[in-house]
């Protein structure tokens, strides 16, 4: 089996971040905490519920890139709890199960699949008692991320890998009808999808998509499709994907000065400025999907809402941030966080994210086309990663080929 996966060794670890921050070089390097192993011998099924997948492709998503940089932060809620030594990368594969366990039931050999449960719960460590969230399909809000997994001595493997081995319940079929290209993106728009159906907008609410990314074009496209009777306006610095926001459905750029634009474009008061360029008006948007995460990003968007507006906490870096927490109280805000994807209660159905997303993308109601802008071996995930953390105006999703 070949895999990249990430170590959970702190010397590392540091030097990862000194590297990340100081010297950009060095992460290339055999220092770094992302690791690639070439030869390592196939593990056995270690339990009857269990499937091997040979891996077609995968998508590098920014969870990835957080990983090669070592950016967690010592003071975020994922510190104290206790992990696993090993990670391995990659959750928006396409793969093809060549081995099933003795008591899989819903998968067999040739069967087309994805990994739906990737966050360390239930359905990934294959635990029997599973917790009330895994059971009704809510499986990243997991109670037994902490507890240790009876396999964890498993070298698994996950999507960039040329094959991985899995509980079978922690993975999604492929609808027929979808390309194996379309398929890596599937995980990614349950991202987008779940973040509006996590709070579905009202009619004629005028909402702000800040970043259009992967999951803020997504975003965009759900939004026209779930509450079509709403503006969109993006906050996007590149022209190609401004344009690219424009075609799945957005309405408008926020261009020029931001809070000038916001507030002449929502009908909000003059903008007042402060010292050092402090900038805040009243008024603005219903609604903000705030798709960049961070310090400035967490700061402009609770700026960008009207009062008791909502904030749909979407782009995140796994680490704590300072913000201006002054509009939340002031406007009496409303914050909702959104963690990838899971059961969707949608039009009189319950539904997994994954099963409404290759509806809409089989019958033509969302489309990924244009999305997939780069490909890379499975042996040049360094170039991948390096053309991802310098982010130029042409990428959108790069692919990795794992064969």
């Amino acid at each position: 089996m070949k895999t990249v996966y990430f170590e959970k060794d702190i010397p590392r670890i540091l030097a990862t971040k000194f590297a990340s921050r100081f010297f950009k070089k060095l992460l290339h390097t055999s220092i770094n905490a992302v690791k690639y192993a070439k030869d390592l011998p196939d593990q056995k099924l270690p339990a009857g519920d269990w499937v091997r997948v040979r891996n077609i492709a995968c998508g590098l998503c920014g969870t990835d890139v957080s990983f090669y940089r070592a950016t967690t932060g010592t003071n975020s809620a994922l510190e104290p709890i206790p992990g696993s030594r090993y990670t391995f990368l990659g959750h928006e594969n396409i793969g093809v199960v060549t081995e099933v366990g003795e008591d899989v039931k819903d998968f067999a050999i040739g069967d087309r699949v994805t990994i739906r449960a990737y966050m360390a719960g239930c359905d990934t460590k294959g635990l029997e008692n599973r917790c009330e969230y895994c059971r009704r399909g809510d499986y990243n809000f997991c109670v037994n991320y902490g507890v240790p997994s009876p396999y964890r001595k498993l070298f698994t493997g996950a999507g960039w890998s040329d094959s991985f081995i899995y509980p079978a319940r922690g993975l999604a079929h492929v609808y027929d009808g979808i390309t194996d290209e379309q398929a890596v993106m599937i995980e990614p728009t349950c991202v987008a999808v779940h973040a509006v159906l996590r709070d579905i907008p009202a009619e004629g609410e005028k909402i702000l998509v800040m970043g259009c990314g992967t999951i803020g074009l997504g975003v965009v496209q759900a939004i026209k499709i779930i509450q079509p009777d709403c503006r969109v306006w993006v906050m996007e610095r590149v022209k190609e994907k401004q344009d690219f926001a424009l075609k799945l459905g957005a309405d408008y750029i926020l261009s020029g000065n931001i809070y000038e634009a916001a507030s002449e474009e929502t009908g909000g008061s003059k903008v007042y400025t402060g010292m050092r360029r402090n900038k805040y008006f009243f008024g603005g948007f219903d609604r903000v999907y705030d798709c960049i995460g961070g310090n400035w990003a967490n700061t402009t968007a609770v700026r960008m809402l009207k009062a008791r507006g909502t904030l749909m906490k979407v782009g995140h870096h796994m680490r704590a941030i300072t913000y201006d927490e002054t509009p939340v109280w002031w406007q009496e805000l409303k914050i909702i966080g959104v963690d990838a994807h899971g059961m969707e209660h949608y039009q009189g159905r319950d539904i997994y994210t994954f099963d409404l997303v290759q509806e809409w993308i089989r019958d033509g109601r969302y489309s990924v086309d244009g999305f997939v802008t780069h490909h890379f071996k499975l042996d040049d995930y360094i170039d991948a990663l390096e053309l991802a953390m310098q982010n130029p105006p042409d990428v959108i999703k790069i692919v990795i080929d794992c064969q």
